[in-house]
Parts: structure tokens; sequence; C-alpha cells
């Protein structure tokens, strides 16, 4: 569903750019603001629940109620009527009708009631109204009591200055009410509402046009973080700041050729045309794909940071240049979207199945922390007795994970084979164990950053080919043991802790099965790595191994 919306969204993008390069924009204006609020309204179906089950009710009124002022808007373009007005606020009643709202959530958070519902769709429906009543409000008072020249223009910068002040306070109702709902409510019934508006309030359509899809905008990024792994967007982080800076180049290059392929025939137009999309897609896609090369540089978080600014900024834009760049928008949902997957964080999952062995699992089992940095969330440990006997590692089931890195940046990866066997005497404390990691086995999810650890300024690989771990001392802690060992990385050797615990014994193929968790850490510095802040010097462990009895 996602990269259906997304090809669709993208295929929309690039029709209404063509459409706007042969002066035709004002044809496929509407349309394409359409095609924005739907695609966003489809994104959002994954995040409605019914009594904790999958419901698209609420999405599907919304795109409704859409659609039905969408047909009303078009057929009255041309009249100036202000009763039409009246439209958008009567029609707001129908989420009355809605059966049960109180049983539904959108992203966790549940809505209150209809009446909630309701105060923000009538507020959002008013909206492009109340802009109207303040612009004259206030220009009269301008004209009124002073003896300022008041021109068009000037009344452009109040209506964009009105707008601003009414989608915030619209935004923050919503978001006060029902969360990320409210915005999608507010988002709604706000594009509703303009399409109605347009021609009948006196305002300029570009302006309330560019203010309305901004509000799906700011919907849409709560989607976008939630599918990239991410629950919030901060402004202070540079790769955000990189993504704000870029939105606003892509609107001014966009616009800038777009003036130039309108003035332009044949060969030149197409060009112009053509790049006038081809650089914005170009730097959404190099930002995304940048954070391969460095976790703090673009992916999810710039793309976020697009959006965002993009939302508040063509607002601003539409009072200067008599855009609202919905087709770029449109361009930019579609390619972001299409590239998530690939730029999105890599969450390694275990590949051990408990319950296939028939071990069981404590649910309730809270979260203990090695560090700060190591968040999986540890089992409750058994006592190792039960496993007396000799053991070999399965190296197809098990893996070691490590992470490293600043929090707002960490880099992650894993040991893809893991060997070696672990014997558990009657004395636990008199227990081996014995493990290597083979370096070319290491990934960090990215085939060229990969080539370039296994060089020599890294693991080097050729003359270092393993990672080998010995335990010296088993003692045990609560449910767990620590475990001392020699710990040999590129032909250094240092004493190192590790945690471990037993999660349980089981049985595959007719054979004891033995499963083990633990955390560890070490700082790479002192097997000879440089040091940087950047990249980070303390890696942290986490391990699953499952041993087969020999």
């Amino acid at each position: 569903m996602v990269t259906i919306t997304a090809i669709f969204t993208l295929f929309a993008g690039v029709l209404a750019t063509i459409a706007h390069s042969r002066n035709n924009y004002g044809s496929v204006k509407s349309i394409s603001y359409y095609i924005l609020g739907l695609s966003v309204l489809i994104l959002s179906f994954d995040y409605f629940q019914y009594k904790a089950e999958s419901n698209q009710l609420i999405p599907l009124f919304l795109i409704s109620i859409l659609s039905v002022h969408f047909f009303l808007g078009e057929v009255s373009k041309n009249k100036t009527a202000l009763l039409w007005n009246i439209i958008p606020v009567v029609l707001s009643f129908v989420v009355l009708l809605l059966p049960n709202l109180a049983e539904y959530s959108y992203m966790d958070f549940s809505i209150g009631s209809n009446n909630e519902v309701l105060i923000i769709a009538i507020v959002s429906s008013l909206t492009p109204f109340l802009t109207h009543l303040a612009k004259l409000g206030i220009g009269s008072l301008i004209i009124t009591f002073g003896s300022i020249k008041w021109a068009e223009n000037e009344e452009n910068y109040l209506e964009s200055l009105v707008s601003y002040a009414f989608i915030g306070g619209v935004a923050a109702l919503g978001m006060f009410l029902m969360g990320n709902l409210g915005l999608l409510v507010a988002g709604t019934f706000y594009l509703s509402a303009s399409f109605i508006a347009r021609n009948k309030l006196g305002l300029e359509n570009d302006i309330i046009s560019a203010a309305s899809g901004a509000m799906f905008l700011i919907v849409l990024v709560p989607i976008l973080l939630s599918k990239g792994g991410f629950e919030t967007l901060d402004f202070t982080r540079g790769e955000v700041l990189e993504g704000a800076f870029v939105a606003g180049f892509m609107i001014i290059f966009y616009d800038l050729l777009l003036r130039l392929a309108r003035h332009n025939i044949g060969t030149w137009k197409f060009l112009l045309t053509f790049k006038s999309l081809f650089v914005p897609i170009l730097a959404i896609l190099l930002l995304g794909f940048a954070y391969t090369q460095l976790e703090r540089l673009g992916g999810v978080l710039a793309l976020a940071g697009i959006i965002m600014s993009m939302a508040i900024l063509s607002i601003t834009f539409a009072l200067f240049k008599n855009t609202t760049y919905v087709a770029l928008k449109l361009t930019t949902i579609g390619v972001v979207f299409l590239i998530l997957p690939y730029v999105s964080p890599v969450e390694s999952k275990s590949s051990i199945d408990l319950n296939a062995l028939g071990i069981e699992t404590n649910d309730n089992d809270k979260n203990s922390k090695k560090s700060e940095k190591q968040k999986e969330k540890a089992p409750k440990g058994k006592d190792l007795s039960e496993g007396i006997g000799k053991w070999l590692i399965d190296s197809e089931n098990s893996k070691v994970s490590f992470e490293l890195g600043p929090d707002n940046g960490r880099t992650k990866g894993e040991f893809q084979v893991v060997k070696g066997d672990f014997n558990v005497k009657e004395n636990v404390n008199n227990s081996e164990i014995s493990v290597t990691l083979p370096v070319e086995s290491l990934t960090t999810f990215n085939s060229m950053r990969d080539e370039h650890l296994m060089e020599s300024e890294y693991f080097h690989e050729e003359k270092y080919p393993k990672i080998t771990f010995k335990s010296t001392q088993f003692e045990k802690s609560n449910d767990a043991y620590e475990v001392k060992g020699d710990f040999t990385m590129m032909n250094v050797t240092k004493s190192i802790e590790v945690t471990l615990k037993l999660v349980g014994i089981g049985e595959k193929d007719g054979k004891k099965t033995m499963v083990l968790w633990g955390t560890s850490q070490i700082d790479r510095t002192e097997f000879g790595m440089s040091s940087s802040s950047k990249i980070g010097d303390v890696v942290d462990f986490n391990f699953e191994v499952q041993l087969s009895e020999r």
C-alpha cells in the first residue's frame, strides 16, 4: 500500500510539474491538493485501531469528507456567494454519526468522544472564513485609524500572517484534544473548506491552498517518523537542520527553473522542466542515503526535516511567488516513501525461536541495563547447573550484535557468524567458554562501509581474521553470571567482563539445545584503533547464542 501510494503521488507530482511548465497549473492545482490529502490519509491506514485491532473506518470517513468537498469545490469554483462556505461547517456534524469513537485509537492515542472530533472539525472548517474576517477587520482598522497606504500586496501579507496564526492555533488545538489524530482531522476539514472557499472570501487562493497543504505535510511527519523507527523530530539535530535547508534549496531551485521553462519552448522547455524535478529528487536521494556512511548524516530524520520545513516555507513562498509548490510536495512525498525502506535504521531481530525449542518465556521480565546504551530486553536467567555438559555453538542461529557512538547517532552492526563451545561443569564456577568471531562476518548493513572497516585503519581483516574470547572465571550474580575472560582483537589481548544468562534448555531435531543471552563492553582504542568522538570509542555488545549438546 505504501509503495503504490508513493508511486501514485510521485506520478501526480510529475504531471503537475509538466502542467505548471505549460501554464496550465490552475486547472490541476485543486486536483493536486486532493491527491495530497488522499495520499496522506491512505498512508495513515496502518495506525488506526478499534479495540486493539486494525480498522480503517475513520480514515475512510475522512477520505469521503475530502472527496465530497472536492467535488462541491469544483462545482462551485466560479460561484461567489458566501453561503457556500456554510457547507463545510454543516458537514462537520456528520462526525456525530460515527459509532463508538471512544473505542478507536490513532498512533496509540485514544479518541475521547465524538464531541472532541466535532470541535476540531468545526474550527478547521471555519478557519478560511475566520481568516477572511480577521483580514477585513484588521485592514479596516488600519485604514480607519491610520494614514497608511493600503494596497493588495499589504493585504496578501496580512492574509499570510493570519493564516500562520490560525494554522498554528488549529494544529495546537488538534494536538491538545486528540494528539496526531487531531492534526489529521484538522487537516482534512481545513483542506475541505479550502476547496469550497476558492473565489468566495476575497482570499488569495495560493495562500489558502499552501496553508491547507501545510497541515497535511505536518500530519505526514509523524507517519514518516513512525515508519522510519523514530518517535520525535528534534530540530537541534544536524541531520534535521540539513533537511530544513535542503527544503529551501529545493523550493527556490524548482521555482527558478519552472519560471524559465514557462518562457521557453521546445527542447529548452523540456530540459528545464526535467531539471526542476531531477535536481530536487537527487537532493532527496543523496540526503536520504547519506546516513549509510554516517548515521548522523541524513536518513529518515533529514527527510522528515524536508517535509516539515516545506510545509512552513510554502506558505511564505506563496505570498511572494504566487504558487503553492504542490507538485513539488507530491514529488517529495513519493520519493521519500519510496526510499524509506532503504534509509531506515536497521534493527536486527533475534534469530532464535524459543517457542519452537520448547523454552518458556516470561513477557513480564523487566529491562536490566548494563549501560544506558544497551537497550535490549534482558530475559530472566536460570541456573547454569541445568546445562551441565559439553555444548557446541550453532552458528546459523546465533548472533553477536554491537553498537557504538553518541546517543543521537548510534552505529549498529553484528557478527553474523559465531563459532565456539561451552563446557558447563558440575562446579559451575569452573566452567569454560570459548568463542570465535570471524571478522569477515561483521556487517553494519552497508557494504561500502563494511569494506572500509576491513582495511588497516580498522580491523585489518587480512592480517587479523578473527576475534576470540576465552573465559577465565565464572561468578554467579543474581540470575546471571559475571564471566571474566581474555578478549583478543588485532593481536591485542585484554581482560573483559561478560554478563551471561541461561535463557533455557529445549530440544531441536532430537538433541538438547541451550540458549544463552548476554552483554559486554569494550573500548576499541585499547586494541589499536584511533579514537573518534564522532564514531564513538566504547562498543556495547549484546549476544544471543544457541548451542547444541555434543
